[in-house]
């Protein structure tokens, strides 16, 4: 049997999405000694990077994306992804109750990789089934 990796309601990730992501890199690489590692994305403007920000030790810290293509509609702020087992029944719970539904990424098979939300409060975070 396979081990999770996370637990059901554990923060697993976090990503500051803004258009000053090359600028934003490199202050959080002198303040809080991050490295980056480059991920090549594609729009219909062309190529360009977003930055997975790792520890010393090469361990993740977050993300830092540029708020274009995918990410095009996203708040500029720190988004926290937290673990869920089922995408669509959270997410559906999360409407029931009041949430609004901000972005959504599906696999080709049409389920659900993750969805970023606003609590009825006005705060966004993303959850999903991350491996």
């Amino acid at each position: 049997m396979e081990e999770k990796k996370y637990k059901v309601g554990q923060i697993v990730w976090a990503d500051l999405t803004t258009n000053q992501a090359g600028t934003l890199k490199e202050f959080y690489k002198a303040v809080l000694g991050w490295q980056e590692y480059p991920v090549a994305m594609k729009d219909e403007d062309g190529g360009y990077d977003d930055y997975a920000m790792l520890m010393d030790d090469q361990s993740p810290a977050g993300g830092i994306c540029n708020s274009r293509g995918q990410n095009a509609n996203l708040p500029a702020t720190w988004i926290p992804y937290i673990y869920v087992e089922d995408v669509e029944g959270s997410l559906a719970k999360s409407l029931d109750l009041g949430g609004k539904l901000i972005h959504e990424s599906k696999k080709k098979d049409g389920t659900y990789n993750y969805v970023i939300v606003q609590d009825p409060a006005g705060a966004v975070f993303g959850f999903g089934k991350m491996q």
